[in-house]
């Protein structure tokens, strides 16, 4: 039988129904992991949930609406009552929010995308962490950006939201690194999931006047390592910061960005 690192593990992965959680939760499946999806597209939800069980895998949706908190707190008292803990939490739910700049910006286009990129992360720490202290183990990993360090204009909400998450991970690690938990976050660069193939990048193109394989073309020329992030690499590391041999890694924003 082959070794499987997260057997026995639950695991909770926000947005895990397509993209980066997409793939994280299959990786965290086939490592031996119970995924629980929380999300608020449900077809995209249960066909995850339907691959991984057609893989021999365990898995169950929860249809959460990330900006509402009682939404949250519904969703986890009925995780809590199936399962009786999570081990593994994924902050990965993300939106990218109004693109342009701060005056023109809608002001409820600056509180949804806060409730779901950082008040929902603060949020479902704060009630999965009782039982991961009370178990002595935890893994909370957030999936942030390097925004955080590139601060590009026309995207100030979006930014600053993974500025925060950052310092939410750095803050929680200090507060909980002696129940065995550890918080670490993942930054990305661009990854290559369907939506940024699809849209983003013909989006991009068009300002520029050039196709759309000419801007893949000139975005990966700007990496160092001349490859873009793919979603695959992103689940890898995700298992890794999981996995007991991470145990003395935490406080930690880990760049997957090719160099950038």
């Amino acid at each position: 039988m082959a070794y499987k690192p997260m057997q026995d593990k639950i695991a909770l992965v926000t947005g895990g129904g397509s993209g980066i959680g997409r793939a994280i939760s299959i990786k965290l499946s086939d490592a031996g992991a119970e995924i629980i999806i929380f999300a608020r597209n449900e077809e995209r939800g249960r066909d995850v949930v339907a691959h991984i069980e057609n893989g021999g895998g365990n898995a169950c949706f929860y249809r959460t609406d990330l900006t509402r908190e009682k939404d949250i707190e519904q969703s986890v008292k009925q995780v809590i009552a199936k399962y009786g803990r999570v081990d593994i939490l994924v902050n990965n739910a993300a939106i990218s929010g109004y693109m342009g700049p701060v005056v023109d910006t809608p002001m409820e286009e600056v509180y949804d995308i806060f409730k779901i990129n950082l008040i929902s992360v603060f949020y479902l720490s704060k009630l999965v962490l009782p039982r991961m202290i009370e178990n002595g183990f935890g893994r909370i990993i957030n999936i942030s950006s390097i925004a955080y360090r590139k601060n590009t204009p026309n995207s100030a909400t979006y930014n600053i939201t993974k500025t925060g998450l950052n310092s939410l991970t750095k803050t929680l690690s200090k507060e909980v690194a002696s129940f065995g938990i550890t918080v670490n976050a993942i930054a990305p660069g661009l990854v290559l999931t369907e939506r940024i193939i699809k849209s983003r990048l013909p989006g991009l193109a068009e300002k520029k006047g050039i196709t759309p394989e000419e801007m893949m073309a000139e975005l990966t020329a700007g990496t160092d390592t001349k490859k873009l992030t793919e979603e695959e690499d992103v689940a890898e590391l995700v298992m890794f910061l999981a996995a007991n041999v991470s145990g003395n890694i935490t406080g930690e924003i880990v760049n997957i960005s090719g160099g950038l």
